[in-house]
């Protein structure tokens, strides 16, 4: 069993230094392609995807107990389950075209289908506060619908629900920086998928490549026979060589003249 490991372990070595040694011959592959990624996705992050704005309200579901007939603990829990029911008014049409028809008056051009695109209603468990957050291309419009939307939900509501549970917090204002997209992350993204093509890329490339680095490979893949190594001169060398060899031969001919 011992030998068996030991004759292993070799082999698992090999085939790491192998990669490795993949990974170091090409790592210009691999450098090109994260870079060029990375800029690819920063540009895209800052010059083609159109910037996000976010504004939030924040609304009270909270009913006083009428002539103490109902217990106060009771009452809360009855409105926390009002919630779940109020987001669903919220992205109704009955709500979302009026507060079309209200941003309209202000000069915006905005759908009731858009706007359900953009708004996400959310709440703590067990939390009488929910939150009405809107996203935007232009960051007044986000605050203005918002408050917007915050408004006439508590108007209609209680036609609605014949109730006068609701009571806005906090109104929503101007966020001028974007929550979209985010560059930083993006970029990393970018470089991760860099790397990770580029490691590709370089497997590929040197499976392609047919160059023969190694005399073994002769001797032992193709079992031919190693008749001696023929070293490779770079060009500029030759040159080098072949001009020194000129001029010394030029010295000499003018010694005999």
């Amino acid at each position: 069993m011992n030998e068996a490991n030991s004759q292993q372990n070799p082999s698992k070595f090999n085939d790491i230094g192998e990669i490795l040694g993949i990974l170091r011959k090409r790592k210009n592959i691999i450098i090109w392609t994260t870079v060029i990624c990375a800029v690819l996705t920063l540009f895209v992050s800052l010059f083609i995807i159109t910037p996000k704005y976010s504004s939030n309200t924040d609304i009270l579901v909270n009913r006083k107990a009428e002539n103490n007939q109902v217990a106060p603990q009771a009452q809360i829990q009855a409105d926390v389950q009002m919630i779940s029911t109020y987001k669903d008014v919220i992205t109704s049409p009955t709500i979302l075209n009026a507060v079309s028809k209200e941003l309209s008056k202000d000069g915006y051009s905005v759908s009731s289908k858009e706007l359900k695109k953009e708004i996400n209603i959310s709440n703590q468990q067990n939390s009488q506060v929910f939150t009405i957050t809107v996203k935007g291309d232009n960051p007044k419009l986000a605050a203005d619908a918002a408050n917007t939307i915050a408004k006439v939900f508590k108007q209609k509501v209680t036609k609605i629900m014949n109730v006068n549970n609701v009571t806005i917090l906090s109104k929503a204002v101007e966020n001028t920086k974007p929550v979209s997209p985010k560059v930083l992350l993006n970029t990393i993204a970018g470089i991760v998928v860099g790397i990770v093509l580029g490691m590709i890329l370089a497997f590929t490339a040197d499976g392609l490549d047919r160059t023969i680095t190694d005399e073994s490979f002769i001797t032992e893949e193709l079992g031919l026979n190693d008749l001696g190594i023929i070293n490779e001169i770079p060009a500029n060398k030759v040159k080098r060589m072949i001009s020194s060899k000129r001029i010394a031969s030029r010295g000499t001919r003018k010694r005999r003249v």
